[in-house]
């Protein structure tokens, strides 16, 4: 195969080729312009693979989920049987081959990352998948297959994309490499359009036509086809404009008009039955009066090739051909396809044909898209379920039913992940004069995608509309249930910013839960109504009961996930470390074994936030970096990983200027409303102020989170304010936060609760009166989860005991302190202390760096403690999300660096 002016391009696609035959996979975007020589590059890199999978993206297909995966996968699902049993399921659902509950998307994703590691077990051989006109794939094909590229690592698996310049799908792919392909070179171009035609170019006409064409392949080929011997030698003008971009679809526009009436019918009807079959473009053909023989003169110039089954020299051309007749013409086209569709199993293009062809309202086609929408839902696929709703919604003549489905349609979207079609399909809809429940419906979809969508306001207006939506759906308590559980989540998140006082929250979850509430939903509701309204004396138990039953068996998962951000904030207000650690485990076991990863991305990033609370920074670091693999994995940009960085984490490290930076993410939480983000980062700059002994600052901040005499949601910042006003001298304020302490935490009553109103209560005490209250501290704290509170316990005795002048007892408390700073890289209250060891004179222990080149990544160390703890290649490729072929490589690297050869050695060389 010849390619002018490409070598840079081939050079980087044998770069890829060769390295998968050596076990190393690759993915990439070839993004350019029409017509640019995408498809020409894919064809190359074809022809040096011996195995090769390749679909291209059709436009009418689009609305069709899982469509475009199932046509790629349709030589390799044979081999499904080897899939883990939930991979397996998904992915038949998905692709019709079973019936079942919706697949997860990402389950989906996993078996097809499975499905094609496994298919290549072949030495040096490549497998290589082709994905071209990836704009024009069904966006659950399109997300699966990005995904798959995102994980790619050590299969010996190429996948490439084609993707159209103009093509708004570039953030699906986000996180895949792309390049982008731009016209050839004027020399290349030059070269490439003698090539092409066989009469003497004259060499300043060839240097124009480069130049105009932008060295674009297509328009060169077509013009050095389509040029007459005296326009090439320049003794008659060439035709203006010169057909490039936009203007080639015209240019052939105005060529298939020329053509016979039946030659234009046949062509409009193969463009409008793209992705069907032969047999319904011969019967359709019929009924218009056109037959195969009629695409004679667009075989001849090179637009068509086969008849049938028959391709489009380029996708311009069909879109050329479709766009090119009049609306009354397509009709007519669509009505005929939709007649020669009779079976069952093509029921969804049918409808879409019917659709396509009504010139009007029609509540019949409508009635029919909108079951061809719950089919889609049972498959998955939720973006084509929003499409044929919001189409049946378009075709419906009685208004209050067009506004039903255009609020399903926005339901739909918002599951989609598509949040802003959601708001758009909702802007339609004139939600004050809907019926009850479709109001509640439409109220609570727009709560939540505005949250996701990052509009501003969607935070501080999502907790009124949520509410109002549970009073919409009046007597049905358990959707009115699931409207209110939403307005606690969400006043959650938006705390100071929200538009409704808590207590009328409170006040109408009350009435719900009733006396004797029930059930997950019911517990929590009943937990906020007592805390917010009685305090921590009537809320704790309450709260207990909620919590609790999130770790009870019987607690579905979809539960447990759905409700994780309202478990773990109730585990904090009332000091019940044991208890959120249970959620936690239950909850990132739930979504691994399911592969619901956007609920175990939030496991990643509350476990992470809770542990950093807790000082164990090094369970902090796992789930952080396993969030952020994942993160990636699910194609978020390194800009929106900005928003996910962990103030309540770096805080503790010794970063440069991480105060600046974790400081200028206020602003950004102020203008998104994130209420709580912007108050976890106020807290965290707290922490960093009371290590840097930045007392003053620290107390004038922790103030800005509470109203002292009344312990509400910040009380589990009380022993930094007490600490942090007591060292700046305001006594006052650190006898009010103590008794603020010892109310709230004494009624929770758990073991650091009591630890830390023992540290706080030596703080306060006279100097002959301290120190058994900082014993008991230590013993109390010992016990438990605080890392954290127990190496500053130890570290405010040893000061305290540097003050009295017991050096030696000073130095054994402030080295246990060091010790468990420097065990967690806790590196701004590391300092603190040595400062203090400094002050007693003698060898101050220098920080410990890991520089060891032997030290385990943190996906190797993933991989590393599932194998010692006995799981298998397979086992662990479900559980982190790889294929086993990746495990493998990452488990011999692991060997290699810590000198084993075997899991039993593993087993006995691999500590936590």
């Amino acid at each position: 195969m010849r390619l002018f002016g490409r070598e840079a391009e081939c050079a980087t696609l044998d770069a890829v080729l060769t390295g998968a035959r050596g076990g190393r996979s690759a993915s990439l975007v070839l993004r350019g312009e029409a017509g640019v020589g995408k498809t020409a590059l894919l064809r190359y890199a074809e022809s040096r693979a011996p195995e090769t999978l390749w679909i291209s993206g059709v436009e009418p297909e689009a609305g069709f989920p899982y469509a475009a995966l199932h046509r790629l996968l349709i030589p390799l699902l044979p081999g499904r049987e080897r899939l883990p049993a939930s991979q397996r399921a998904a992915l038949e659902v998905a692709c019709g081959l079973a019936d079942g509950p919706p697949p997860d998307l990402f389950l989906v994703s996993l078996a097809t990352l499975t499905l094609l590691a496994s298919e290549n077990q072949a030495p040096e051989a490549a497998q290589l998948c082709i994905v071209d006109d990836a704009q024009w794939l069904d966006r659950e094909s399109l997300r699966a297959l990005a995904f798959v590229g995102r994980r790619l690592h050590a299969e010996g698996v190429v996948l490439l994309f084609g993707l159209r310049a103009d093509g708004d799908d570039l953030g699906l792919l986000a996180g895949v490499e792309t390049r982008e392909i731009a016209g050839l070179s004027p020399e290349a171009a030059v070269a490439l359009l003698t090539d092409v035609v066989d009469t003497p170019v004259d060499p300043a006409l060839a240097e124009h036509i480069a130049r105009t064409t932008g060295g674009n392949p297509l328009a060169l080929t077509d013009l050095g086809r389509e040029l007459t011997t005296e326009q090439l030698s320049g003794s008659v003008p060439l035709p203006e404009p010169t057909p490039i971009g936009s203007r080639l679809e015209a240019h052939y526009s105005a060529r298939t008009r020329a053509y016979p009436p039946a030659t234009r019918t046949w062509l409009l009807l193969a463009a409008a039955n793209a992705g069907g079959s032969s047999a319904q473009l011969i019967a359709a053909g019929r009924l218009l009066g056109a037959a195969p023989a009629d695409a004679a003169p667009a075989e001849t110039d090179r637009l068509i090739t086969g008849s049938p089954p028959m391709a489009f020299r380029h996708p311009l051309v069909r879109s050329a051909v479709y766009g090119g007749e009049t609306p009354v013409r397509r009709r007519d086209a669509h009505r005929a396809i939709a007649a020669t569709i009779t079976d069952s199993a093509d029921a969804d293009r049918r409808a879409w044909h019917l659709a396509a062809a009504a010139d009007g309202p029609d509540e019949t086609v409508a009635a029919e898209l909108e079951r061809r929408a719950g089919r889609a839902a049972a498959r998955g696929g939720h973006t084509a379920r929003a499409t044929f709703l919001s189409r049946a919604a378009e075709l419906t003549p009685d208004p209050p039913t067009r506004a039903l489905r255009h609020v399903q349609a926005a339901e739909a979207a918002l599951a989609a992940g598509a949040f802003a079609r959601s708001l758009t399909l909702l802007d339609l809809v004139d939600e004050s004069a809907l019926p009850g429940p479709a109001r509640g419906s439409a109220l609570l979809t727009r709560a939540t995608a505005e949250v996701n969508a990052g509009v501003p306001t969607g935070q501080r207006l999502g907790v009124a509309r949520a509410l109002a939506a549970a009073e919409a759906f009046g007597d049905d308590r358990e959707r009115a249930g699931r409207a209110l559980v939403q307005a606690v989540e969400q006043v959650i998140g938006a705390e100071f910013v929200s538009t409704v006082p808590e207590h009328e929250i409170a006040a109408a979850a009350g009435r719900l839960a009733g006396a004797d509430p029930a059930g997950v939903d019911e517990l929590i509701l009943a937990g906020y109504t007592a805390f917010t309204l009685g305090g921590y004396e009537t809320g704790v138990p309450a709260m207990r009961r909620a919590v609790t039953a999130f770790v009870d068996p019987s607690t579905p998962d979809e539960v447990l996930l759905s409700r994780l951000t309202v478990g773990i904030n109730f585990g904090n207000l009332i000091w019940e470390d044991d208890l959120k650690k249970a959620i936690l485990d239950r909850a990132e076991t739930a979504a691994r074994r399911t592969g619901a990863l956007y609920a175990l991305d939030q496991v990643h990033y509350l476990g992470a936030m809770t542990e950093s609370f807790l000082g164990r920074l090094d369970e902090a670091d796992r789930h952080d970096a396993a969030g952020q693999r994942l993160r990636r994995a699910l194609g978020m940009t390194a800009d929106q990983e900005l928003v996910w960085r962990h103030p309540e984490l770096v805080t503790w490290r010794d970063e440069r200027n991480v105060k600046e930076s974790v400081g200028a993410a206020l602003g950004v939480f102020e203008t998104l409303n994130l209420g709580a983000l912007h108050s976890v980062t106020r807290f965290a700059l707290a922490i960093r102020d009371n290590a840097e002994g930045q007392y003053a600052s620290a107390r004038d901040t922790l103030l800005g989170l509470m109203k002292l005499g009344r312990p509400h949601r910040y009380a589990w910042a009380l022993p930094d304010l007490v600490e942090a006003a007591l060292r700046a001298g305001d006594r006052r304020t650190a006898k009010l936060a103590f008794a603020d302490l010892a109310r709230s935490a004494g009624a929770c009553g758990t073991p650091r609760a009591l630890g830390l109103i023992e540290r706080s209560r030596a703080l306060l005490a006279p100097l002959d009166e301290a120190e058994p209250h900082y014993r008991a501290a230590i013993e109390l704290l010992s016990g438990t989860l605080g890392h954290g509170d127990l190496a500053r316990a130890r570290l405010l005795y040893g000061e305290w005991l540097r003050r009295q002048r017991r050096r030696r007892d000073a130095r054994e408390q402030l080295g246990a302190a060091l010790e468990m700073f420097e065990q967690v890289r806790a590196e701004a209250f590391a300092e603190r202390t040595r400062k203090e060891m400094r002050a007693l004179g003698g060898t101050v222990p220098t920080p410990v760096r890991n520089d060891d080149e032997t030290a385990l990544t943190p996906q190797e160390a993933a991989v590393a403690r599932l194998a010692r703890d006995g799981g298998t290649n397979a086992e662990i490729a479900a559980n982190l999300f790889l294929s086993a072929s990746t495990v493998d490589y990452h488990l011999r690297k692991v060997y290699r660096k810590l000198g084993v050869r075997s899991r039993r050695q593993l087993r006995e060389s691999l500590h936590d």
